[in-house]
């Protein structure tokens, strides 16, 4: 099948009534405009990808165009085309500005990460001042003695929640106290 010999709306039904020969001839007769607009929009290195989706577009377009609305299938694939290479465009250029700004950011932070500041004992048990009876019997039986928040909340007699709530006061003083 030659598509000259057809137009498009005849195609258009071929491929509906499931035609995979029609749906060739149409991927043969809008490859060069494929081919152009992904050149106009100055997107050559990825050729292969957006050859790939807009044949994925043309596939969409051909099912959801609707002859009523008095327009040419070209102009309505053209149309379809033209909005996805914009969003492609402008997702790269997204994905080139943060590789830009942020990266080094983020990588600037990696490496003071590893310069981690490491704290003695004895450091940490000055920061014991600032913490109530019931922190500082908390810390006790959590921290030092290693156990569970379960076993802590048995062994004082509370609800696992207070421990917890502990145990969050605690971090915070402690982080609080070391940090100035």
């Amino acid at each position: 099948m030659i598509f000259r010999n057809y137009n498009d709306f005849e195609i258009i039904n071929l491929i509906k009534e499931g035609d995979d020969e029609a749906f060739r001839l149409l991927v043969d007769k809008y490859q060069f405009l494929i081919a152009k607009k992904v050149k106009s929009f100055n997107l050559t290195q990825d050729y292969e990808d957006c050859y790939q989706e807009a044949l994925m577009i043309l596939h969409k377009s051909v099912v959801k165009f609707d002859e009523t609305f008095n327009k040419t299938f070209t102009r309505y694939f053209e149309a379809n085309l033209h909005n996805f290479l914009i969003s492609y465009k402008n997702k790269k250029m997204r994905y080139y500005t943060f590789k830009k700004e942020r990266l080094p950011i983020l990588c600037d932070y990696l490496l003071k990460e590893s310069e981690a500041t490491f704290y003695t004992d004895e450091e940490i048990y000055r920061s014991l001042h600032s913490f109530s009876e019931f922190e500082k019997r908390v810390y006790q039986i959590k921290i030092i003695e290693n156990r569970t928040v379960r076993e802590c909340a048995e062994i004082l007699k509370v609800e696992e929640k207070k421990v917890y709530n502990a145990i969050d006061r605690i971090r915070k003083k402690i982080k609080l106290h070391l940090m100035t």
